[in-house]
């Protein structure tokens, strides 16, 4: 392992084994990426938009949803995957070069050869940027925004708050869940030092910027829906369907996007045809409006089931901590004994091991030698980010009893911490996926180890 660490040390040789692995990553994942999931048909509308800026485009009239950004994708390279593809993990080798740069030049962590060691075996990083999806670029800009800032604590020069805040505004066009972040951080920075007035008053570069960069979107929100929005709208289904991921609540809720109760309460309340009505009509803005309060309004009537339902998201959340990719093409159901590997992983996570042990044993699995590999492959990603996870929160609990204001002290652990707790906070107070945690991964890694080696080192 000391062999290992001395050659990563070497910096052309660890960029060289990264780029092998994130092409590795690619090309084990390529038979099964596609354009036919995650709303891309909607972002062909918004690339028939930019071309022609005709409202008439959208099959669901007042769309504003998903948001826009990944159209603009479909506007430069169609519907190639290996050129999307290509550019999506040139941005995330382009990223994790910036971080490699500045953690060295910043002197944030003191051995950069054990934290490059972590950023190889990160292949839920490498997956996560296999696929035709939005949250790959706007994870890449997060990061170095968030790194702009902790650069901004080191020097104090406003020149960084500034790119910080232009790629946050970006990013916010491609993923809006980070909006209720943007307005933490705005907070955070102005209670950094210095206070004076005139350092108040550049401080307000970064929420006047990113702000800016959302106008497009505001004017095309309010085209379309009368109402100018920072966000697109579909945060009420998202805490409505996150009431059903605890298994036999009482609300008789699935986690779903077409659950039965859900949609039963829409065609109520607006009075529509079920049969006419696709997925994203039920994401207009009134629509989300009404959702959220509904899900306040269970949340009133049953507070107890909705802890229950928080434990039990914080236990998916260790349990299923990151993406494991789609080596296997589990999403479109073609993997042998798929049945079987979802009712096991079940089984896993409400802890009724005898029942998995039943199924292991009892489970006519007929794997190719292919499928075993890439069936492999996933339980290896798997480990690692549940490995990643657990190594999190036993360093950051004791971190905290050990340095009880460590996050009000230091302001570096203060903005890493308030970003994972962010995130945390969306998986178990609203809906988790592990895919919305994964735009994480590089901070849980960064902290973990900023954590260990300077407030739990043995030395110290």
């Amino acid at each position: 392992m000391s062999y290992f660490f001395k050659i990563v040390n070497n910096t052309k040789i660890y960029y060289l084994i990264l780029f092998i692995l994130i092409f590795f990553n690619s090309w084990i994942s390529y038979d099964n990426i596609t354009f036919n999931n995650y709303f891309n048909s909607s972002y062909q509308e918004y690339c028939n938009f930019f071309k022609t800026f005709n409202f008439n485009v959208f099959s669901v009239k007042g769309s504003t949803f998903p948001i826009w950004g990944y159209g603009l994708i479909h506007l430069f390279f169609g519907k190639n995957i290996l050129i999307t593809l290509v550019f999506q993990q040139f941005v995330t080798f382009f990223t994790l070069i910036y971080l490699d740069f500045n953690l060295k030049k910043f002197k944030i962590i003191k051995t950069i050869n054990i934290f490059r060691f972590l950023i190889l075996i990160s292949f839920p990083w490498f997956l996560f940027h296999t696929q035709m999806w939005p949250k790959s670029l706007a994870s890449n800009l997060f990061i170095i925004s968030i790194f702009e800032i902790l650069k901004y604590i080191q020097n104090k020069k406003y020149i960084n708050l500034f790119i910080s805040a232009f790629l946050f505004g970006i990013m916010l066009n491609f993923r809006s869940d980070s909006i209720y972040l943007f307005y933490l951080i705005t907070i955070l920075i102005f209670f950094l030092k210095p206070y004076d007035l005139s350092n108040f008053l550049k401080k307000t570069v970064f929420p006047i910027t990113t702000l800016s960069l959302l106008i497009p979107w505001m004017i095309f929100s309010y085209y379309q829906t009368g109402k100018p929005l920072l966000t697109s709208s579909n945060s009420g289904h998202v805490l409505f369907t996150g009431l059903g991921q605890l298994p036999n609540n009482k609300w008789g809720i699935t986690p779903h996007d077409r659950d039965s109760l859900k949609t039963k309460l829409l065609i109520t309340k607006f009075e529509e045809n079920y049969e006419e009505i696709e997925y994203e009509a039920w994401n207009g803005v009134k629509e989300d409006a009404f959702l959220k309060q509904e899900f306040f309004n269970l949340i009133l009537k049953n507070p107890k089931e909705w802890i229950k339902k928080c434990f039990f998201s914080f236990r998916l959340l260790i349990l299923d901590p990151f993406y494991v990719g789609n080596v296997g093409n589990y999403q479109q159901d073609k993997f042998s004994n798929i049945l079987e590997i979802r009712k096991l992983e079940k089984y896993v996570y409400q802890f009724e091991f005898m029942k998995a042990y039943d199924l292991v044993i009892t489970t006519n699995w007929k794997f190719s030698f292919k499928e075993i590999f890439q069936f492999t492959y996933t339980l290896m990603v798997k480990i690692i980010g549940l490995f990643v996870m657990l190594i999190f929160l036993i360093t950051f609990f004791l971190s905290i009893i050990r340095h009880r204001n460590l996050i009000f002290k230091d302001s570096v652990v203060g903005i890493l911490s308030l970003v994972i707790l962010y995130q945390m906070a969306i998986s178990i107070f609203a809906f988790h996926m592990p895919v919305y945690n994964t735009s994480s991964y590089i901070f849980y890694l960064l902290l973990t180890y900023l954590l260990f080696q300077k407030y739990l080192s043995i030395k110290q």
